[in-house]
C-alpha cells in the first residue's frame, strides 16, 4: 500500500486558504462599515451644532425685538444692517403690504455683511456665527381670538417681523436655516 496517493492534503490547504479569504473579506468589511458609522455619526454631530446655533440665532433675533423700538423707514428692500421690507405703506395698518419678496434664499444676503445681523454670542464647535435677518411683515390683530380690529386704531395692531437664521456646524459643511414669527405690541 505504499504506492497508493493521498488526494486529502491539497484540498485542506485549499479550504484553509478560502477560509482564510473569508475571514479577511469579513474583517475588511467590519472595519469599512465601523468607519461609515463614525463618518455617519460625525455628520449627524455637526448638523446638530448648526441646528442649535440657528435656534440661538433666533432667540436672539426674538430679544432683539422685544428689546428695541423700530421706525419701520429701517426696513428696506437691500436688507441694510440685516433689517428687510420690500413692500409697501408700511406705516399705515390698513393698506400695508408685505410684498412677496424672499430674501433669505439670495445669497449674496449672507455673504454681504451689510446685509444680515450676525449673532452676539458664539456657539462652542461651530466654524463661524450664525447670522440672521428680520423681516417687518405688516401687522396682525394684537388679539387674535379677541373682536375685530379697527384699521383707524393702531393699538388693535401688533407690528409682525419673520426672522430667518442660518447657521454652520463644526466643518462648516452643515448649514441649517430657520425661520420664525414674531409679533410685537406696543
Amino acid at each position: 500500500m505504499t504506492g497508493v496517493k493521498s488526494h486529502g492534503k491539497g484540498s485542506v490547504l485549499l479550504v484553509s486558504l478560502v477560509l482564510l479569504l473569508v475571514m479577511t473579506v469579513a474583517g475588511l468589511t467590519g472595519v469599512k462599515m465601523a468607519t461609515l458609522d463614525e463618518k455617519v455619526s460625525g455628520n449627524y454631530q455637526d448638523q446638530q451644532i448648526a441646528f442649535y446655533a440657528a435656534e440661538a440665532a433666533l432667540k436672539e433675533a426674538e430679544q432683539f425685538i422685544a428689546n428695541n423700538q423700530f421706525t419701520l423707514t429701517s426696513f428696506t428692500a437691500g436688507c441694510a444692517d440685516g433689517f428687510c421690507f420690500s413692500g409697501s405703506n408700511s406705516d399705515d395698518v390698513g393698506s400695508c403690504d408685505p410684498g412677496t419678496a424672499q430674501p433669505w434664499q439670495t445669497p449674496a444676503l449672507w455673504s454681504s455683511d451689510d446685509q444680515h445681523r450676525t449673532t452676539s454670542v458664539s456657539i462652542s464647535g461651530t466654524s463661524a456665527q450664525a447670522k440672521y435677518i428680520i423681516e417687518f411683515r405688516c401687522y396682525i390683530a394684537r388679539e387674535p381670538l379677541g373682536p375685530l380690529p379697527d384699521p383707524a386704531n393702531r393699538r388693535d395692531w401688533a407690528e409682525f417681523f419673520r426672522i430667518t437664521a442660518l447657521a454652520s456646524g463644526g466643518s462648516g459643511d452643515a448649514r441649517v436655516m430657520l425661520q420664525s414669527s414674531f409679533a410685537k405690541s406696543d
